[in-house]
């Protein structure tokens, strides 16, 4: 029989083992993203010769993300709204599970091919929503389990996932999003998931390090319970060591930042509706 200490060993180990998976799962999807835009951009040839872009930034940042939300988290009723600009980080996926050809990997933004945005009508993978249309695409989760929940109402049909949306912190400058967010129904809705990937990269401008706690509150306001994500457990061992000063020195060195920039990986929030208010 194992003893206390065995058993708590085995479990560490079992996690270990499935975080090596994930690791291992998301710098391959990582590869193939940044290949499909490389291939996109410096292989495969064009009568233009114009570069046709495929913002492999704007996909690094939220390999992680989906890599854990896609072979660890995700169920089959769950539905899922991909920012515009992950859009290779999505195929890389679908690919990884069997659900793209191998030859749409060459075929980004090509006639026929893989979709500048997720599209559910042009794309030849699945795609739960379409995202084009920047702020559309996270609104639509919303609007998704309202009308499940009226179906569900009034019909006997098949219980309902999660509605959860991807999307970077430039897609809240959107004024659709607010004003979906202010209506008083959607507080209510338990089975919404909102991830902002805080990459502070917008076509615009770069948003400024202070927009987060900024969005955070605005969240708060609108009745979401919020919860931001920045440190990993490397950063939160240094922040404990020699009782802080190693962090503190760090804060002196980055201003606000508070770690060092070369060590700062991109942190991402999360917005649902208050737990309590669950009701599926």
């Amino acid at each position: 029989m194992l003893s206390a200490s065995d058993t708590s060993a085995l479990a560490e180990a079992s996690a270990s083992v499935h975080l090596g998976t994930l690791d291992a799962v998301q710098r391959r999807v990582l590869w193939l993203a940044t290949s499909i835009v490389h291939h996109a951009n410096k292989v495969r040839r064009t009568p233009s010769g114009v570069k046709v872009g495929g913002h492999q930034a704007s996909s690094a940042s939220i390999v992680s993300i989906m890599t854990v939300l896609y072979f660890a988290h995700l169920r089959g009723p769950d539905r899922v709204s991909v920012k515009p600009h992950a859009s290779p980080v999505l195929h890389a996926i679908n690919y990884l599970l069997g659900r793209l050809d191998v030859r749409y990997l060459t075929q980004l933004r090509s006639f026929g091919g893989l979709q500048s945005y997720p599209s559910r009508s042009k794309d030849p993978d699945p795609v739960d929503f379409s995202t084009g249309s920047v702020g559309i695409g996270a609104t639509a989760t919303l609007w998704s389990a309202l009308a499940h929940r009226y179906v569900a109402g009034h019909f006997d049909v098949p219980q309902g996932g999660r509605q959860v949306a991807l999307l970077g912190d430039a897609e809240l400058d959107e004024d659709a999003v607010w004003e979906a967010l202010v209506d008083p129904m959607v507080p209510r809705l338990g089975e919404v998931l909102w991830i902002v990937d805080l990459n502070r990269q917008s076509l615009d401008r770069v948003v400024p390090d202070i927009a987060a706690g900024r969005i955070g509150a605005m969240f708060d306001a609108a009745g979401w319970q919020t919860i931001t994500v920045k440190y990993g457990r490397r950063l939160r061992e240094l922040f404990a060591r020699d009782g802080g000063r190693g962090a503190a020195r760090a804060h002196r060195r980055n201003g606000k930042r508070g770690i060092p920039a070369t060590a700062a990986p991109p942190g991402f929030g999360v917005a649902g509706p208050p737990a309590g208010q669950r009701s599926c």
